[in-house]
């Protein structure tokens, strides 16, 4: 295979690599790199460069046994809305669980639907959430206990609204407060 012919197999591999949302992000970061490169006349600059003085830090994640035993143990008074979002958001990016309405979740007395929709990869999809655990739980009632503090003169259709203690605030649950509320979790 000629060189050429080489170049333009990889250009085209590379090119559906990319997504078209930030490809012209990657390039842009990319251009300045190459002039930051050709600045400093750096020359073979490989992934022991990219990587020197690195050190990635550990994810807090919550062990399954873990969010099982903050399931079973806290008191719904006081953590009823984060138990519903670890069951809600387990299958949804920030944005998706932001985004949700009350239409997009119905009770079918055996199990919870969950539909999402406006995706990050535009394909909605859904999922249940079921009685199906080891510990016990049960996940359908949380749910439903959590939907029914919804006042029916509640002004907004957005499926989570904000909660402090057993006092419900009927306006939506921001961003912001949902990274609070998983650090409030963590500490218990």
């Amino acid at each position: 295979m000629e060189n050429f012919e080489l170049e333009d197999a990889v250009k085209e591999v590379m090119d559906g690599i990319l997504p078209k949302k930030s490809r012209k992000i990657y390039e842009a970061q990319y251009d300045t790199f190459v002039k930051w490169c050709c600045q400093r006349k750096l020359e073979n600059v490989n992934e022991e460069f990219y990587f020197e003085g690195y050190k990635p830090k550990n994810a807090k994640v919550l062990t399954l046994d873990q969010i099982d035993k903050f399931l079973l143990e806290v008191p719904d008074k006081d953590f009823l809305m984060i138990k519903h979002l670890y069951l809600v958001s387990r299958c949804l990016r920030g944005k998706e669980l932001h985004q949700l309405t009350i239409s997009d979740v119905t009770d079918m007395d055996h199990a919870v639907l969950v539909n999402v929709r406006n995706t990050k990869n535009n394909v909605d999809r859904n999922f249940i959430i079921n009685n199906s655990n080891k510990i016990g739980i049960d996940l359908i009632e949380v749910c439903r206990k959590y939907m029914a503090l919804r006042k029916p003169e509640t002004t907004h259709s957005r499926f989570l609204f904000g909660m402090r203690k057993v006092n419900v605030l009927f306006k939506p649950l921001e961003k912001t407060l949902l990274e609070k509320y998983h650090k409030k979790w963590q500490n218990t």
